[in-house]
This record gives C-alpha cells, sequence and structure tokens, in this order.
C-alpha cells in the first residue's frame, strides 16, 4: 500500500518533468530566440534582449516548477514563493507554452526536430490547466467543509 507521503511524491513527477522539459527549451531550444531575431533589426542591444527572453523566460518557470516538487524546503526568495503558491504563476506558464507552441506552428513550420517540442508544449499545458483545475476543487472542498463546520456550530 502506498502511503500519503509516496502518494504525494508521485502525483508532483508530472511537475517536475514539466520543470525538466522547461530546462530543455531554455537552453537548447532555439525557437524562441530566432522568432525574435526574424523580427526585428538585429544588433548588439536586440541579439541581448533576444537571449535574455528565450533563455530567462523558460528557465524562470522551470525554477518554480522544480522548487514545487523537489526542493519544497528550500527557500528563495519571498515574492518568488508567494508567486509560485499563486494561480497567476500557472497562467502564465500555460500562457508561454502556448507562445512557444504558436511559434512552431506557425512561424518555423512543423519539421521532425520540433515535434517533440511541440509535443510537450502542447501535453504540460492541457496537464497544467487539468492540474490547476483539481486544486481548485480541493480548495473549495477545503471551504465548504469549513463552511459546514462553522455554520454546524453556529446552530447548536
Amino acid at each position: 500500500m502506498v502511503n500519503r507521503s509516496n502518494k504525494l511524491i508521485l502525483s508532483d513527477v508530472p511537475l517536475f518533468i514539466g520543470g525538466i522539459f522547461l530546462m530543455y527549451l531554455a537552453i537548447v531550444d532555439e525557437t524562441l530566440f530566432n522568432f525574435i531575431l526574424q523580427n526585428v533589426h538585429q544588433d548588439q542591444i536586440t541579439v541581448t534582449i533576444a537571449t535574455i527572453i528565450a533563455a530567462a523566460t523558460p528557465m524562470f518557470f522551470a525554477v518554480g516548477f522544480v522548487k514545487k516538487t523537489a526542493l519544497r524546503r528550500w527557500q528563495t526568495i519571498y515574492y518568488y514563493e508567494k508567486l509560485i503558491l499563486n494561480d497567476v504563476f500557472w497562467v502564465l506558464a500555460i500562457i508561454l507554452l502556448n507562445m512557444i507552441s504558436y511559434v512552431i506552428v506557425v512561424e518555423e513550420g512543423i519539421h521532425q526536430f520540433n515535434i517533440p517540442i511541440l509535443a510537450g508544449c502542447v501535453l504540460f499545458s492541457i496537464y497544467l490547466v487539468i492540474h490547476s483545475f483539481k486544486i481548485k476543487q480541493k480548495q473549495f472542498q477545503k471551504e465548504k467543509t469549513l463552511f459546514c463546520r462553522v455554520s454546524f456550530h453556529y446552530h447548536w
């Protein structure tokens, strides 16, 4: 029988894999970098900004997902912790994955090298939507239970 802590760890595996996938997008993949450079005049500043956006944005979310799953007890910046716990983090991650998917499909075209990236973006964004609905459902159940307890004590 799987105890509660192992069950929690197993439920976080997709988030950890998604964090590793976002690290791959930040370190190896050049989709965002090429998209930015194709649509602007190229000079030193735009190359620097393109590098920062293409590498830092996915890595920002990758660190958040790894922190949320594997590094739970480690302390990071206070406001980053607050962002990870907020719903905005999930929404922004889904928007980033959808932007990368859009760039692949519309701008670059689908070919054998970016099919795994496209599949990873689509599958991970679908998982994040489902996961965020589960979180909302659990929060609603806690509030409902708390409300029932309070109203029961109030009547007696």
